[in-house]
């Protein structure tokens, strides 16, 4: 049993890295507070997941191949049955330029990898209660 409120053990959050030890890490970490995990590889992934499913959060790579991070961003926020989906940016990406993009694209929040698991579940327990 964990001491997670009962509301946000049963919310459903997209993960979407081309790194794959990256995405496992995620999963690890939100699936071990009782979250339910969806992964991508790419943006196009990501895009067809987040129609699918309607995940709760998104946490999304800015560096991927074929569609960056913030096209993806770009193409859920002008997608009516995506637009409400709030959207976490993680990248290595370190500059403040990085994450105020991020940010004007329409980002709710920003983490840099490497990141700390304590960091990453606080950030993801804010976004979820800032939305319920």
């Amino acid at each position: 049993m964990t001491n997670e409120p009962k509301s946000l053990e049963s919310k459903l959050i997209l993960v979407a890295d081309d790194e794959p030890d990256i995405v496992n890490i995620v999963e690890i970490i939100l699936k071990s507070k009782g979250y339910g995990v969806l992964k991508a590889a790419n943006g196009l992934e990501a895009l067809e997941l987040a129609e699918r499913y309607n995940p709760d959060l998104i946490l999304l790579d800015i560096m991927m191949p074929d569609m960056d991070g913030w096209e993806v961003l770009r193409l859920l926020s002008v997608d009516p049955s995506t637009a409400g989906i709030p959207v976490a940016m993680i990248s290595a990406k370190t500059s403040s330029r990085a994450k105020i993009a991020s940010m004007q694209e329409g980002a709710v929040d920003y983490i840099t990898k490497p990141f700390d698991s304590h960091e990453l579940l606080s950030k993801v327990r804010e976004i979820l209660a800032d939305r319920s």
